[in-house]
């Protein structure tokens, strides 16, 4: 099935304004319009739409992880030893305590329940990803939503492995 994006919108001149790139590398070279009103997760659905990749199947799985690993990379993986990025994460999944150190804001981190995929669509938005009770009321969102976050990769990165479950 095939799903038009929407068209470059004229400009006043009547002369074509060229789409915006995406930011994120993964869907730029896919081809992905840029909407920034539209989560990642979402960019990458109609693209796959798009392309008739099956949800679940090999080059959807290699497709997904890819844009969440590079999502993540562009929001928070090349800064980790940064204090801020830390404290960002915390205002980000709803801690508004004000913390002086990394280790602080990992053990307030470690509490904390919420799917990492979320966590990214919303990072540069205005709300901030459901807190779950439980490791099990996240994990059966995340199997009933289908997102998740490659284990193998948050597992290598300092941030990504404070707020990694093991849910399955």
């Amino acid at each position: 099935m095939f799903i038009p994006l929407p068209p470059v919108a004229p400009s006043p001149a009547g002369f074509p304004v060229p789409a915006l790139q995406h930011p994120n590398n993964h869907l730029r070279k896919l081809g992905a319009p840029y909407n920034p009103e539209l989560p990642i997760s979402v960019a990458l659905g109609l693209i796959s739409l798009q392309r008739g990749w099956k949800p679940g199947s090999k080059t959807w799985k290699r497709n997904w992880n890819a844009c969440m690993n590079d999502e993540y990379d562009r929001l928070i993986g090349y800064r980790v030893a940064n204090l801020a990025t830390w404290q960002e994460l915390c205002v980000k999944v709803g801690i508004n305590d004000s913390f002086t150190s990394i280790n602080q804001c990992k053990k307030a981190l470690v509490r904390v329940h919420v799917n990492l995929v979320d966590l990214l669509d919303c990072w540069d938005a205005d709300h901030t990803p459901t807190r779950f009770k439980s490791k099990k009321a996240l994990a059966t969102y995340t199997e009933t939503h289908s997102k998740f976050f490659g284990r193998h990769i948050a597992k290598q990165d300092k941030v990504l492995r404070v707020l990694l479950r093991k849910i399955l």
